[in-house]
């Protein structure tokens, strides 16, 4: 027997996607549909940064937020890291 879903989230944004953790965490069975190939709306899709509003740093998140950033960040950190480079150098 396949259980059916309580709630259905049309839409794999970060709101889609808040929306879902939320609603798993509070014990709810969750569909979560995106059109796309991926999720996480244009975090994903055009590399908007996540500290992309000044008033991130300044007022707080949540913490949900908060662990998706330094996520972020920590990935970039490990896989791209920024070191120095030569002026002229082409690596």
């Amino acid at each position: 027997m396949i259980a059916e879903p309580d709630i259905l989230i049309v839409g794999g944004g970060l709101g889609g996607i808040a929306a879902a953790l939320g609603a798993c965490r509070a014990g709810r069975r969750v569909v979560m549909t995106e059109e796309t190939d991926w999720i996480g709306g244009q975090l994903t899709a055009q590399a908007v940064p996540p500290d992309e509003h000044p008033w991130v740093e300044q007022f707080g998140t949540t913490a949900t937020y908060r662990a998706l950033r330094e996520g972020i960040r920590a990935y970039y950190r490990q896989w791209y890291p920024c070191v120095p480079r030569r002026w002229g150098s082409r690596s």
